[in-house]
């Protein structure tokens, strides 16, 4: 600005309109700028977002057949949250998977087969579809092994997410080895 009064009083016009326009250049583009942090901080966010739901969708897998039984054991719990943990690197704090948990209990009532389709509409990809049956089969083997009701659960999961029996055993197998 100082070079703006400078110019201006001299008397050379077209010198303070040249500083101005480049003045008005640089607002241009610290404005694009901080339009394109903005935009790019938002696209964070949503991603972050995504995966908060895809992780939740995982921990809701694996309490719908931990708690298959009728009952939903503070072994099965501490498992569920470790398993998740230790997918996640720790990202959730196991109080925030805990939750994630609570919030699966909420939605149990709708029954299994719609939670298994809710479930797979949130996880389209195969790798995490997969990743969600090898946690929860790791849940589902505490506690004596895997029930009929808690394999009845596993079987609903597997179909939402295309996966034959066949596949469902040897992920099954994997989570007990």
């Amino acid at each position: 600005m100082a070079k703006v009064e400078r110019l201006g009083s001299l008397g050379n016009v077209a010198a303070v309109q040249e500083a101005l326009s480049q003045a008005d250049a640089y607002k241009e583009m610290l404005e694009r700028e901080a339009a394109a942090r903005a935009e790019a901080e938002a696209r964070h966010a949503a991603e972050e977002a995504q995966v908060g739901t895809q992780i939740s969708a995982l921990v809701e897998a694996a309490y719908l057949v931990a708690s298959a039984d009728g009952r939903y054991t503070s072994s099965e719990s501490e498992r569920l949250v470790e398993r998740v943990g230790a997918l996640t690197d720790n990202k959730f704090a196991a109080d925030h998977l805990a939750a994630m948990a609570n919030d699966a209990q909420g939605r149990a009532s709708e029954g299994i087969d719609a939670r298994a389709r809710a479930i797979a509409e949130i996880l389209p990809d195969p790798e995490l579809r997969r990743a969600t049956l090898l946690v929860a089969s790791a849940v589902a083997w505490l506690d004596g092994g895997v029930g009929q009701k808690e394999g009845l659960a596993l079987q609903a999961l597997a179909r939402a997410f295309g996966f034959s029996i066949d596949e469902l055993h040897k992920i099954m197998g994997q989570a007990h080895g």
